[in-house]
């Protein structure tokens, strides 16, 4: 890889199909239901056929446990975990993302591939792989990274400021729209619905996926994964400069896609604390640095890197990153879910969508909630630092904790439910006993009518009729009250 930098951009978002609000969770995040496109510059891949990409998806099957799969691959069947589809445009064209910083300046990134994967959760991640031939120095790579992953203004006063989001991102030479995918933020004002993304983002999933409306995951930001080559920064941490190196405001930074010296953090033990957990220093020695924070995952190296941890790097880590970025959406959109049904009270179909939404949590964990994915060393111990960064296990007790507290509640409506019919048909039982008496006393065998004392035996016939009229009034008084 000749480059100086590799830039990956990921958009983790939820998606809500249209006109499903009203149907039950497993409708409403069913991949069946989604109006796929048939003839746009997306393909639905199953399997590579360039050579580079066979021998790639060769190795990550081999590095991930094979239960793992089923959650990182498309099997090609309507019912796949995942829906995975690439823009056509790059695997012939000269592609590019473009980022207007005004005037501290405009930078050109060559884009090897954009991808998009819809997960049966109602999440998806939409990814753009760019690749830096042109500049090497780190004000460049830090802008690259700063104005690249920002899809709408934090603030509305930086429409005009644009101290956080760039004049203006473009992705040159893509098909299929006579506008372009642009997006230079002069739309947004203090009317705009939050969290909005950039047109380009909206514009390239609603052309897969056309009946879908969509919501950012990570606020205003895609999360970046980058490596950076930078000699003279690894010859510092890989010897006796390392602590030095840490501590210093280069590699926090880096990590935490600050703009270079303007550190938000401002605390020393702070930032010292901060950078120690983010920092994973394996190949420490051998002059490649990792960093990890909930916004991305950083790998700083030399030119002589060797091949493969570039290689695992844009690949193997890229799926551990997307996979904890799908578990963290799809915990949040669970989340809502309960929140919603917990405030529909007695509405109808409520015992449906609370049973629905156990349903699928049910799914979730089973077949995308990993704990570990790996049996290599390093792959073990970059999942659980982005497991950890994210608060994963934290966030999933609680959404745990929620669901069985609506299952509880909803049980014990059916309960009352029950409770409720058995009442009633004790009543009718009630209601029934005086003709039973009426039916035994009177019955053919009846030795008073026999000996013809009609007048006590009308006498007897009145006063049983009164009581069960009585007690049919005062059951049917008793019921309306309650």
């Amino acid at each position: 890889m000749n480059a100086y930098s590799y830039h990956i951009f990921m958009f983790p978002f939820q998606w809500q199909i249209k006109g499903y609000d009203d149907k039950v969770f497993s409708e409403q995040i069913s991949l069946k239901n989604i109006d796929f496109a048939l003839n746009c510059n997306w393909n639905r891949i199953i399997e590579p056929v360039i050579d580079s990409e066979v021998n790639d998806l060769y190795n990550e099957r081999n590095y991930f446990y094979e239960f793992v799969h089923d959650a990182l691959y498309d099997n090609g069947n309507d019912n796949s975990l995942v829906r995975h589809f690439e823009r056509e445009e790059p695997k012939h064209s000269d592609i590019n993302y473009v980022i207007d910083c005004g005037g501290k300046g405009v930078y050109e990134l060559k884009v090897c591939a954009i991808n998009l994967n819809l997960y049966f959760t109602g999440v998806g991640v939409l990814s753009f792989y760019l690749k830096n031939e042109k500049y090497s120095d780190p004000v460049s790579v830090f802008r690259i990274n700063q104005g690249g992953r920002r899809v709408f203004p934090p603030y509305i006063g930086d429409v005009e400021s644009r101290n956080q989001i760039a004049h203006s991102i473009e992705i040159k030479g893509l098909h299929g729209r006579d506008t372009g995918y642009r997006e230079d933020f002069k739309r947004f004002n203090n009317k705009t619905k939050s969290n909005t993304p950039a047109s380009f983002i909206t514009d390239m999933i609603n052309e897969v996926a056309l009946n879908i409306t969509l919501k950012p995951v990570v606020d205003d930001r895609m999360f970046v994964q980058c490596y950076y080559k930078n000699e003279e920064w690894a010859e510092k941490f890989s010897g006796k400069s390392y602590q030095q190196f840490l501590n210093s405001s280069d590699w926090y930074e880096f990590v935490f896609i600050d703009e270079y010296g303007g550190m938000t953090c401002q605390n020393e033990k702070m930032q010292r604390d901060l950078i120690k957990k983010a920092t994973y220093p394996r190949w420490q020695r051998s002059k490649s640095l990792y960093g990890i924070s909930r916004y991305s995952m950083m790998l700083l190296t030399s030119d002589t890197c060797p091949q493969f941890l570039l290689d695992y790097f844009v690949t193997m880590y890229t799926r551990m990153a997307e996979l904890i970025l799908v578990q963290k959406s799809s915990v949040l959109r669970f989340s809502a879910e309960v929140t919603y049904i917990s405030n529909m009270e007695e509405k109808k179909g409520f015992v449906e969508k609370a049973s629905s939404l156990y349903k699928e949590y049910i799914r979730f964990v089973n077949q995308i909630h990993f704990r570990e994915v790996s049996a290599q060393e390093q792959g073990i111990e970059l999942y659980q630092m982005l497991y950890d960064v994210m608060n994963l296990e934290k966030h999933v007790n609680k959404l745990d904790d929620e669901i069985s507290e609506l299952y509880n509640y909803v049980s014990l409506k059916e309960d009352r439910k029950s409770n409720g019919t058995m009442e009633r048909l004790t009543k009718l039982a009630t209601i029934a006993i005086p003709a039973t008496v009426m039916a035994g006393v009177f019955g053919m065998n009846n030795s008073i009518l026999n000996d013809g004392k009609h007048l006590l035996y009308n006498g007897y016939l009145q006063i049983f009729i009164v009581a069960t009229v009585t007690i049919l009034f005062g059951l049917i008084i008793n019921t309306r009250k309650k």
